[in-house]
């Protein structure tokens, strides 16, 4: 009852904040509207004002009176920008990058080694936003990469060949990167951009710790180049029922001795994430795209800030968090051993990666690193199916048929006084951990139950043993291996006459069914 009351009274606070910001400050004021003509510039003659429209600061959030305005406190440097509702779209460039903000950064933005942002120009008198209907049905997909991370030209063109003709023309509302866009040459964000908006869908970027100019000394000079090439690196938007908010994930800390990057919001996106979560109905889908994990992966800023955090994504109930970082492709489940403050756990999943393991590892026929991540999950990506307020995820391996979802470990031979201890291993890679997955061993033999193991993949380290035995190489040699959380096993538990079996292996969780083949044969010799 106290969250329901809370969010209540901050709603109230939002829709009447407009006429509520305080005297003598600067402020930025302007006009929502339907730009009836398509040319983004809000005629009075022509355009229609929209009302109640989110529009933020970066941390206020404001809705639009009845003639399509708003009003907002301007700090110095900030970003103003609108929050998409359902049934209206935001401008795309040519590039397909959603153009929906205004910068304002008197000061620029840039550290030494990129050019980041020049400083921006004064203030226009009015700061208008354009937004133009579509529809946009309860049920839709979202494309969804991992870190695409190219270090240069080379690894762009992998990229090019590896997934992005599968999904040129996918039916999906929208594109997204989780995060390291690029692994730390910012001048690769153009000819990335380029082939990503062959794709064809309004693509948002999400900001990786790649993604920084890490000569900058402050969280704004690090995100220049960020900022003039995709915008603020946090927002929110509708698309149909789902309500999705972009975070920066990652805080720049800068000190005599030290430059490193630790998980954290700040102060100004921790109090937009609670402004805009508050005016968000309970029972509305709340997607939080961003880039590093909240658990298991890069240390706080501190254990308070965690907290804080925490506490404000559990106070809505319905949400779900899709990051990469990684470089592994699981679903946890943050809960209380976490410092995780919600009634139920929340689901977090980390997307594998375009790259997979860097673009490293034996390149293949057609010169294309396999780059195996770390679990044993293959290059790839994601779709995020949307159905109302249900969600499911699936993966795609790159150039890979949609039923590709696991590969089985077992000997290709065993001798028959072995064969009944021989251990079958299925990595599943999209399998939540509660799955129900069982094999047999030829068409007459009964379903055997296979247990859930968090262990090295024995794919994984096969292929990295070979490569290693071959010694020099002139590829990046692949990096080690972390236990995957999507393997189960079995031993197959009866001796087997002389012959060629088929293990069969199938799984079964609250989304998908999973199949899977394996030869195996037993000797006598």
């Amino acid at each position: 009852m106290r969250i329901v009351l809370g969010k209540l009274a901050l709603l109230l606070f939002l829709v009447f904040a407009t006429r509520a910001v305080a005297d003598g400050n600067p402020q930025a004021r302007g006009i929502v509207f339907h730009d009836v003509d398509g040319n983004g510039i809000f005629d009075s003659a022509v355009d229609e004002p929209l009302a109640g429209v989110a529009v933020s600061n970066g941390r206020e959030v404001v809705v639009t009176c009845d003639d399509g305005r708003y009003e907002l406190p301007l700090r110095d440097p900030s970003i103003v920008f609108v929050i998409k509702p359902r049934g209206w779209a935001v401008p795309v460039d040519e590039l397909q990058i959603p153009r929906f903000y205004y910068l304002h950064v008197p000061q620029g933005a840039t550290g030494t080694r990129y050019s980041g942002l020049d400083p921006t120009p004064a203030l226009p008198e009015s700061l208008d936003f354009a937004l133009r209907p579509q529809e946009e049905p309860d049920r839709y997909d979202v494309l969804v990469f991992g870190d695409t991370q190219p270090r240069d030209l080379t690894e762009i063109n992998y990229i090019a060949q590896d997934v992005v003709p599968d999904v040129i023309g996918i039916d999906a509302a929208f594109g997204v990167t989780l995060g390291d866009l690029v692994f730390d040459d910012l001048n690769l964000f153009d000819p990335l951009n380029e082939m990503i908006a062959t794709i064809g869908l309004p693509w948002c970027s999400v900001i990786g710790n790649h993604d920084i100019d890490f000569t900058g000394d402050t969280d704004v000079e690090a995100r220049g180049a960020f900022y003039r090439t995709y915008g603020p690196s946090y927002y929110a938007f509708t698309w149909g029922p789902t309500h999705y908010i972009v975070l920066d994930s990652f805080r720049w800390l800068v000190g005599d001795d030290r430059r490193v990057y630790r998980t954290g919001l700040g102060e100004d996106q921790l109090t937009f994430l609670r402004n805009e979560l508050a005016r968000i109905p309970d029972d509305q889908l709340v997607v939080i795209l961003s880039h590093i994990p909240w658990v298991d992966s890069t240390g706080w800023v501190d254990d308070s800030h965690r907290d804080e955090v925490f506490q404000v994504l559990a106070s809505h109930p319905r949400m779900v968090t899709l990051v990469a970082h990684t470089h592994r492709h699981y679903h946890r489940w943050i809960g209380p051993e976490d410092g995780w403050p919600g009634e139920q756990p929340h689901h977090m999943v980390s997307v594998g990666t375009v790259c997979g393991a860097w673009w490293c590892g034996a390149p293949d026929e057609y010169a294309i690193p396999h780059a195996m991540m770390s679990d044993g999950t293959p290059t790839g990506y994601a779709i995020l199916e949307i159905d109302g307020c249900d969600w499911k995820i699936r993966w795609q391996s790159a150039r890979r048929p949609t039923d590709f979802q696991m590969h089985l470990d077992a000997p290709a031979s065993v001798h028959v006084d072995r064969s009944a201890e021989t251990e079958v291993l299925a990595n599943i890679f999209n399998a939540l951990p509660d799955a129900r997955v069982q094999m047999r061993i030829g068409e007459s033999s009964p379903w055997l139950d296979m247990q859930r193991t968090v262990r090295p993949d024995p794919v994984r380290q096969g292929v990295r043993e070979r490569e290693q035995q071959l010694g020099e190489v002139p590829w990046r040699p692949l990096g080690g291996t972390h236990p995957s959380q999507h393997i189960w096993q079995a031993a197959i538990g009866r001796t087997l006459e002389p012959g060629t079996y088929v293990i069969e292996v199938r799984a079964e969780d609250d989304w998908w069914n999973y199949e899977g083949r394996r030869l195996i044969r037993v000797t006598a010799q």
